[in-house]
């Protein structure tokens, strides 16, 4: 194999495939990326088993072949050549990396021991999204997931779609989020499917960069994400994700319109005192014209923060995790947000009075 490319390239390639490249001790392999040429495309791919990354890379092919070299190395010499034009040239199962002042032997080991990369056999069903909008909507119902060690079921976001709408959702059991996407938002052929995308593949997603379109295939137990030049092949996680339509309030107590920016600063504010489990009070002030934030600890004081808020109900107090809190408050962007209240052991929604596709729903701690 003999290729010409450049350096920025190589380098946006290489960190495409960063991610995926595996770490297991078992299977050394792993720390190895695979480099061949497929008619006229130079692709780059990694894998851990998991998930793994295919890059197209631009430049000019004067033989095809292919081999598969460690990414630590190759990746570090990338990083530091001074030099744009890059020659790599496969002798046996070595590859030769030269430049106008650098050269490089680094030994490889045969490509036919690199992990075959599954197929999805069946791409006449897909989803098609924008794919700058794809990322932003999938990044706000990230913001209520976490891993687990107990649930596996959860370590994932839920694609739920029929009638032609696709909904996503994520929760770590505390919290949850969804947003939905109506048929004008999306092209699909599939007339009814779920699956549980793995968190460690959705957070690939968000770092595509942007482009134009992202093409979703599913096949039984996987799922392929296709952009111009690259695609991510992951595995689905096997499971039942949890019937959350029940735990969705759809009647309030009490009501509050609030401005969104305010309250992320008072509660960053009052955390200051907040204990081991990050805990702040909320309560309606007596005159019930404002939101009162409090947190104390023993040990290094106290203090309150109150905002002016439109109530709409009855009086309440409640305890919530402010990280927590402010993760639902990030994923909206208007000037005010509304929260809906019910008892104190009873879950908040952080809505927006602009966009009744998306919410975002909190448990709150024991007092």
């Amino acid at each position: 194999m003999k290729l010409i490319i450049l350096k920025n390239n190589l380098l946006e390639g290489l960190t495409t495939l960063e991610k995926a490249v595996g770490n297991n001790t078992n299977l050394p392999i792993l720390r190895n990326f695979l480099i061949q040429t497929e008619g006229n495309k130079i692709t780059l791919i990694s894998t851990d088993l998991e998930i793994a990354v295919k890059y197209f890379l631009s430049g000019k092919i004067i033989e095809n072949g292919k081999l598969t070299v460690p990414f630590f190395i190759v990746n570090t010499i990338a990083k530091n050549l001074t030099s744009e034009r890059v020659d790599l040239e496969t002798k046996e199962k070595k590859l030769l990396i030269k430049t106008d002042n650098y050269e490089a032997t680094i030994q490889g080991q045969d490509p036919e021991e690199f992990p075959i990369i599954p197929k999805i056999s069946n791409q006449d069903k897909f989803f098609k999204f924008k794919l700058a909008t794809f990322k932003e909507n999938l990044a706000k119902v990230l913001a209520a997931s976490q891993y687990s060690n107990i649930r596996q079921e959860i370590n994932g976001v839920f694609f739920k779609y029929e009638e032609k709408t696709l909904k996503l959702a994520a929760t770590d059991s505390f919290r949850l989020a969804e947003k939905t996407y109506n048929q004008d938002q999306l092209e699909s052929n599939f007339e009814k499917i779920s699956f549980i995308l793995p968190l460690k593949t959705a957070y690939e997603i968000l770092r595509i960069p942007d482009g134009q379109e992202i093409i979703v295939f599913i096949d039984a137990n996987q799922v392929l994400f296709k952009t111009e030049n690259q695609e991510i092949i992951s595995r689905l996680i096997d499971g039942h994700f949890p019937d959350y339509q029940s735990v969705i309030p759809k009647e309030f107590k009490t009501e509050l319109r609030i401005n969104r920016e305010e309250l992320i600063k008072a509660i960053k504010l009052t955390s200051v005192f907040s204990g081991g489990t990050n805990d702040i009070s909320l309560k309606i002030s007596d005159n019930k014209k404002f939101l009162e934030i409090y947190s104390n600890s023993d040990q290094l004081g106290e203090n309150r923060y109150l905002i002016p808020v439109k109530l709409k109900g009855e009086p309440f107090s409640l305890v919530l995790n402010w990280r927590y809190f402010i993760d639902g408050l990030k994923i909206y962007q208007t000037e005010e947000i509304d929260l809906g209240i019910n008892e104190a052991d009873r879950p908040l929604l952080i809505k927006s009075s602009n966009d009744s596709s998306l919410f975002y729903i909190l448990m709150p701690l024991k007092s």
